[in-house]
């Protein structure tokens, strides 16, 4: 079982999810500091540690390489909040120094580790749907403007770097290849920073996806998928994934409805035994460095695409 050190023992990400998910699974988190305004000793301090083999780093998105880096030199695998970082250079050094050193780090993306988001993997890959033409994904919740979030200035640099992962990375992973094209269009606050973002993304093989993010509409996640022998459709939340049973339905040319039952899980604590297992060789990553730097390329580029020309 792993022994974690914590970045932010108060962050709200950490004791709303990934300590119950710890909890859950007998993973023991052995220190959990919180920095002291602008001092970061604390988390230097615990990098010391010899009884810590592994760090989670929830950090607003600017700390996330700097201090994944930090923990890696000091000999710890790294579990790191999405996005990984905030540019596709950043993310490759991170695996380079990870892999260079014989240490493990991924970012913490729990939606592919629920039983549902598996089903919807599975139906993806066989042949009963036919051929994939298109799927869409929305996520919205609304948010102070004026409270000084991390995520509405350059700390955390907007919607799409907070919650598009999201509803681009199933997509990705359900089309396991680069994508070829896109488009976007973003509304942006004072600061320059997207408060919400909506594209489109071209998968090649007559397979594209459609995206809208926002920190300025009411709650919303949904995501659903088309192909030519059947359009797929996930009742509810679809992140991260019920902890009860639940069910998708595909509807058929024909006008029948498949159901199809899928077990309620932790998805939190899906992905943090995930990792374990990664660290130790028993599994290979299901959102590892090719998955990762995929998505932090389409970022990288749906921000350029969006950005106010000079």
């Amino acid at each position: 079982m792993i022994r974690w050190g914590v970045f932010g023992g108060s962050s709200r990400i950490y004791t709303s999810s990934l300590k119950p998910a710890f909890d859950q699974i007998g993973h023991t988190v052995v220190d959990a500091p919180s920095r002291r305004g602008d001092d970061f000793g604390p988390y230097a301090e615990m990098l010391t540690r010899s009884d810590i083999d592994a760090v989670y780093n929830p950090l607003p998105n600017h700390l996330h390489a700097a201090w994944s880096h930090r923990a890696l030199d000091a000999g710890k695998h790294v579990l790191c909040e999405k996005p990984l970082t905030m540019s596709p250079d950043e993310s490759a050094g991170l695996f380079d120094h990870a892999e260079s050193a014989g240490l493990t780090i991924l970012e913490a993306y729990m939606w592919p580790h629920h039983p549902r988001a598996r089903a919807i993997f599975d139906l993806a890959a066989g042949t009963s749907l036919g051929s994939l033409q298109s799927g869409r994904a929305s996520f919205s919740y609304p948010m102070d403007m004026s409270s000084g979030d991390h995520r509405i200035d350059a700390r955390g640099a907007g919607a799409l770097f907070d919650i598009g992962i999201y509803c681009i990375a199933p997509f990705l992973l359900i089309a396991g290849r680069d994508a070829v094209g896109m488009a976007a269009t973003a509304t942006r606050n004072e600061l320059g920073v997207d408060i919400a973002m909506a594209g489109w993304i071209n998968w090649g093989e007559g397979f594209s996806s459609t995206f809208d993010v926002s920190f300025d509409a009411p709650l919303r996640k949904q995501m659903a998928l088309s192909a030519s022998h059947g359009l797929v459709n996930i009742p509810g939340m679809h992140v991260p994934g019920p902890e009860e049973p639940s069910e998708i339905y595909v509807e058929r040319r024909d006008g029948s409805v498949d159901t199809i039952e899928c077990a309620g899980a932790n998805a939190y604590a899906e992905m943090v035994s995930h990792f374990e297992a990664a660290v130790t060789g028993v599994e290979q990553p299901i959102f590892g460095r090719r998955e990762s730097l995929r998505l932090a390329t389409i970022l990288d580029e749906l921000h350029r695409l969006t950005s106010p020309k000079s």
